[in-house]
């Protein structure tokens, strides 16, 4: 009997002893959650599994892994497309590094031959081509910029990337401010015109001193930039 009452007291003590030390370790030895970007779980300020918050963006289930190669370069549209006289040169710029384009950078397969050559050839044509017969002869000695055929061409050949101003406007052309960036309503193609034929003043080619090819007569229409993409207006209703 005296066995029986020891035993018994015993056992619930070594029961409250362990439930005891639990809770003691939840006390003492909380586990702090390790918020990685590669756990395969959505935690911390992810917005997405592994993405998002620190992460890195989410690309909606896009895979942008393997190898790419660049098909087009555009950051001034109808460089290429104009001034490269066909499919062949068309395709070197649209695949060369803006680094492989400068006057010092001879086109693959193309002996001696650069982009701004190219582009001076063109230019040279295009105004021997459009000129009046009737009117003085005009020749691109300069463009609004002051900038002459051999840095116009260089320029346009070599920096085909649109730049940015962190600290100011980011525009293709805003009254003195040229190349920083694009906004959608920027009438980009002619901006291009006018550098590319409106000479020193832009009034070469101006419909008047020759045909007018200073601008495509293209405006940015009834389009609401401040709508979300693609800026479409409601139907008219009848």
């Amino acid at each position: 009997m005296t066995l029986k009452k020891l035993y018994i007291p015993l056992v619930c003590f070594g029961l409250a002893a362990i439930l005891f030390s639990c809770e003691d370790a939840d006390d003492f030895n909380n586990v702090i959650e390790q918020v990685t970007c590669t756990d395969g779980i959505q935690n911390g300020e992810e917005t997405g599994i592994d993405c998002g918050g620190e992460c890195g963006p989410c690309l909606n289930g896009l895979d942008f892994s393997g190898l790419y190669v660049q098909e087009d370069a555009l950051g001034r549209p109808g460089i290429n497309l104009v001034y490269s006289p066909n499919a062949a040169l068309q395709n070197a710029y649209n695949h060369s590094a803006t680094s492989d384009r400068s006057s010092l950078s001879p086109i693959q397969g193309m002996g001696q031959a650069t982009f701004p050559s190219v582009f001076q050839t063109s230019l040279t044509e295009y105004y021997a081509f459009y000129q009046d017969p009737n009117l003085p002869e005009i020749t691109f000695d300069a463009n609004v910029l002051g900038q002459d055929i051999t840095v116009f061409t260089e320029f346009l050949a070599a920096s085909d990337a649109l730049q940015v101003a962190p600290e100011g406007p980011t525009s293709f052309h805003s009254g003195d401010v040229w190349f920083t960036g694009r906004r959608l309503s920027d009438d980009v193609m002619d901006d291009t015109l006018l550098l590319l034929f409106g000479g020193p003043d832009g009034t070469r080619f101006d419909g008047v001193n020759g045909p007018k090819l200073i601008s495509d007569q293209v405006d940015s229409g009834d389009r609401n930039f401040g709508l979300p993409f693609p800026y479409l207006e409601a139907p008219l209703q009848q």
